[in-house]
């Protein structure tokens, strides 16, 4: 069987749809696409080291977007922008173990959000009473993930360590 021609960049149509179908899914989650863009491709480059010449071409997108990108990226350490001894370029590449620090990173966010729905409760003369049922709905859910998720990442970095 022939495997698909790369295209021009040397992505193959199918790493390229993968990169498509992902900063789609990055969209959805609220970020923006042509984060997810650089993303994906970071994901699956070969080497995993790209320039950022290499990734506008590749994207065939603006230098402006690109930049935008690579800079949320490197910022929220998703991505490290590196170099190498002789080569003016700088090289990006997906940090390792970006997910798991990001989880980690967000359950913090969850005890932010549990004092400030708590706040809410101050809101009605009866906190149990059945109008405060979506505040308290809300409230479980984030006291519940504040409490679960540090065990889950500690779990993690356990079943990562036998590997």
């Amino acid at each position: 069987m022939n495997s698909p021609e790369p295209a021009a960049s040397g992505a193959s149509p199918e790493a390229l749809a993968f990169v498509e179908d992902f900063a789609l899914t990055f969209e959805r989650l609220g970020l923006v696409r042509m984060t997810g863009r650089v993303m994906g491709w970071l994901l699956v480059a070969d080497p995993p080291e790209q320039t950022f010449a290499e990734i506008t071409a590749v994207l065939q997108a603006s230098k402006g977007s690109i930049s935008t990108a690579l800079k949320f990226l490197t910022t929220a350490r998703w991505v490290d922008k590196v170099s190498k001894p002789g080569d003016r370029r700088d090289y990006y590449t997906i940090r390792p173990g970006v997910m798991p620090d990001l989880i980690k990173q967000q359950a913090a966010q969850y005890s932010l959000f549990t004092q400030t729905l708590a706040r809410g409760f101050d809101l009605f003369d009866d906190p149990e009473s059945p109008k405060t049922e979506r505040l308290r709905d809300m409230y479980d859910f984030f006291a519940w993930m504040e409490k679960e998720l540090p065990a889950l990442m500690e779990r993690w970095d356990r079943e990562q360590r036998r590997h």
